[in-house]
């Protein structure tokens, strides 16, 4: 029994791999940190995200759609801090609720272009017959501008917050195909995972465990970058009658709004320009401070 008690632990074979984790995620934290600009666009996205979350704490939600005829047109007040619209609905609002569509089609979209072009990436790099198939049908859809598909899928399924997720998510997997498999190809002929092959291991765990793993930073970064790209454009279909439509408070929907009282009341275009401009650019901001916290060759 104390020779059971006295036996030295064995040493745990994946604890050095736990620790180079643990050691490379603080570095690129502290990367990251250093980078004012991004800190200050994850700071500016915190607010943003914590008004999408707790909208509900913040205005009731009946105020989207309360008409008020007795306070129409009012200019931004103590008691309507973004002004009122025609109909005397609180423009404050409208843009807090309307940060949920706008914002959740640009993140809604990009996370499901991610996962349909990760997985067609992966097909084509693990089958070269596969991806000969697949890359030429890619071309012949890259081929076809990404706005005059756009519009042809929202004038055939109809403008909703789900079409518009469903047109952009379209639009957008050719893009993420072309990204993540010119990442995964350099990555397949790799010795590690030839010696994977070599081993036994199934194409499935292969992709799961060893290919996508190591193509993560590329990936997180293009997603991210593409979620403002996502939500401009929803933006802007929804700004030429194309996406979700009124009484939505889509913040495209509201700058299309505005057109017809911007000499009168050119608050119901600021605010949402402010709103779609700040959105953008804290995730632009993120995007570009994880590029360069991902970055290997990243000065220290």
């Amino acid at each position: 029994m104390k020779n059971v008690l006295n036996r030295p632990r064995r040493p745990d074979p994946y604890e050095n791999v736990k620790r180079e984790r643990d050691s490379r995620f603080r570095e690129i934290v502290k990367r990251y940190a250093r980078n004012r600009a991004a800190v200050i666009g994850l700071l500016l996205f915190l607010v943003i995200l914590f008004g999408i979350v707790f909208a509900n704490l913040i205005v009731p939600a009946s105020l989207v759609t309360a008409y008020d005829r007795s306070a129409k047109l009012q200019p931004p007040s103590a008691a309507h801090i973004f002004g009122t619209d025609n109909l005397g609905r609180d423009v404050f609002a409208r843009i807090l609720y309307g940060s949920r569509i706008t914002v959740g089609i640009g993140v809604g979209a990009t996370l499901a272009s991610l996962v349909i072009g990760a997985i067609i990436a992966s097909v084509c790099a693990i089958s070269k017959k596969a991806d000969f198939v697949i890359m030429r049908i890619i071309d012949v859809a890259s081929c076809v501008p990404a706005l005059l598909l756009a519009l042809v899928l929202l004038a055939a399924l109809g403008g909703s917050v789900a079409n518009m997720m469903i047109t952009l998510t379209v639009v957008s997997v050719p893009g993420f195909v072309i990204m993540i498999r010119s990442v995964l190809l350099s990555i397949v002929e790799q010795d590690y995972i030839k010696a994977s092959r070599l081993n036994g291991t199934g194409t499935l765990k292969l992709v799961l465990r060893h290919i996508l793993p190591n193509a993560l930073d590329p990936i997180i970064v293009h997603a991210t970058m593409t979620i403002s790209g996502m939500m401009l454009s929803a933006a802007a279909l929804s700004f030429i009658g194309m996406g979700v439509s009124p009484p939505s408070p889509e913040w495209g929907a509201m700058l299309n709004f505005a057109q017809g009282y911007y000499k009168t009341a050119p608050y119901l275009a600021i605010f949402p320009g402010v709103a779609i401009a700040l959105t953008a650019l804290s995730i632009n901001l993120i995007g570009d401070g994880l590029r360069d916290a991902l970055d290997p060759k990243a000065v220290k």
